[in-house]
């Protein structure tokens, strides 16, 4: 891999490192179980944020016209608030990113990042179905999202967060992930799995 990639990986390290802190020192007045939730919330948008970095596209999808990638959430208004706020800072810009929230069929297949929300536990499988072979990042903390056929699945465990990426599903859809950042996480989907 190319060296900025290496410090790229630091720096996700860094801000993961970062927003754990955050969430361990929120001020006194909220209780104990928002606080584990706000933090939760922030170190998922990092980490989505931070596979967004370390994720390829196909040239075609920058070939629409747009010079950047689109993130849709859909029904989890504290990831999109906080998204919102990382790719509004400089490091952030570079990137050139969107973000919407939107269910129409069109939206959801010409985003380049599906971020879907917990309330959506019951139907994810028709919105997989919806971007299945298409250069779409499907990004979820629903348990089983990756075993399904989701791309990655954000894991909260023994108070810390994890990942499981589905490589079979990443590769389908013509997406590459970095290989130094797969060793972070659990993978399903490799080979004959």
């Amino acid at each position: 891999m190319i060296s900025w990639r290496k410090h790229a990986l630091c720096r996700f390290l860094y801000c993961c490192f970062t927003a754990v802190l955050l969430a361990v020192f929120v001020s006194g007045s909220a209780n104990a179980a928002e606080r584990v939730r706000a933090g939760v919330s922030d170190l998922t948008s990092v980490y989505i944020y931070n596979f967004i970095r370390f994720t390829d596209w196909p040239e075609s999808v920058y070939r629409q016209g747009k010079a950047g990638l689109m993130i849709n959430v859909l029904h989890d208004q504290e990831i999109q608030d906080t998204l919102q706020t990382i790719i509004t800072r400089p490091a952030g810009q570079h990137l050139d990113l969107e973000l919407q929230s939107c269910m129409q069929t069109d939206c959801i297949q010409n985003s380049a990042v599906l971020y879907i929300g917990e309330s959506d536990r019951g139907h994810f499988s028709q919105l997989l179905e919806l971007v299945d072979g298409k250069p779409v990042l499907t990004i979820s903390g629903i348990p089983g999202f990756a075993a399904q056929g989701g791309m990655v699945e954000i894991k909260y465990h023994n108070e810390k967060l994890t990942f499981v990426v589905n490589l079979k599903a990443v590769e389908r859809a013509g997406l590459y992930i970095s290989a130094q950042l797969l060793q972070l996480g659990e993978i399903v989907g490799r080979g004959n799995e």
